[in-house]
């Protein structure tokens, strides 16, 4: 066999030119093997969201197939920067499952995720901050936009299901703190990568919930990683973690889910807070 020549051995049919598909799709099978695969990730989803403490009763398959139908009315998706497929798909699953009262977004670029949000709340108050919009595509009708950090914001929590996602390069540590001490129950925080996934960022969002989970890190602990062209170097203290363990009911680390719908996954941990 030649080294080059794969078409002689392969069982993969060359069908043709390629056909141009939205981003979120990334393969088509036929009917019945799409639907056993759409059965098993959502028993994927809907055993993750039962173990985090949010009744997941409410949702079906027919929740993840409105997800990727809205997704092609997403400006945003899929462009450089902006949350993963697959944190688009769980923040839209845990949205509906929670049924909020009001939901925070502190990070919003593209608005992508923001997006995903609202066309899972429709009728959620929800506010959007950054300290500016210039990168926002477009601005949904519904929406409250504050161009300032949400700390110095009033935004209080009106029921046990409201919502924060901090998606900011911030402190988790910090915004799960400040998101406590304004009567959020539930939060998500992206940009929270452990010891082997740092060196994917320029400004994670250290100390992340990662480091905190298992307390692997301890005081002075460090590490060095290159970042578009530069060294870079975080040292971890515990003062930093604003004590948030001890507010914190449950956390967990969204599960991969690539293997089912070719999307990439996010950088995002559940956080339940207590009372």
């Amino acid at each position: 066999m030649a080294g080059d020549d794969m078409h002689s051995v392969s069982l993969v049919e060359d069908i043709g030119e390629a056909i141009p598909e939205h981003p979120s799709i990334n393969y088509r099978a036929n009917p019945a093997l799409h639907a056993r695969n759409m059965a098993e990730l959502f028993a994927c989803i809907r055993d993750f969201i039962n173990r985090i403490g949010v009744p997941a009763a409410s949702l079906s398959v027919n929740d993840i197939n409105t997800y990727f139908n809205l997704m092609t009315q997403n400006p945003a998706f899929g462009l450089v920067g902006t949350t993963p497929g697959n944190g688009t798909l769980w923040l839209c699953l845990l949205v509906r499952a929670l049924n909020p009262k009001v939901v925070v977004e502190s990070g919003v670029y593209h608005g992508s995720s923001l997006f995903t949000i609202k066309a899972s709340a429709p009728q959620a108050k929800v506010f959007a901050f950054d300290i500016n919009f210039k990168t926002l595509l477009s601005r949904l009708d519904g929406v409250d936009y504050r161009e300032h950090d949400w700390a110095t914001d009033d935004i209080r929590a009106e029921s046990h299901s409201d919502l924060c996602f901090f998606d900011d390069h911030i402190n988790n540590c910090k915004r799960v703190r400040q998101a406590y001490e304004r009567g959020f129950k539930h939060v998500v925080v992206d940009d929270s990568p452990d010891l082997g996934e740092i060196h994917n960022f320029r400004y994670p969002a250290v100390p992340s919930m990662s480091m905190i989970e298992n307390n692997k890190w301890m005081d002075g602990d460090t590490i060095v990683w290159n970042s578009y062209g530069r060294r870079l170097r975080y040292t971890f203290r515990s003062e930093d973690t604003f004590g948030v363990k001890t507010i914190i009911d449950h956390m967990d680390r969204f599960p991969s889910i690539k293997r089912w719908t070719g999307m990439e996954d996010a950088y995002h941990y559940y956080v339940r807070l207590k009372d």
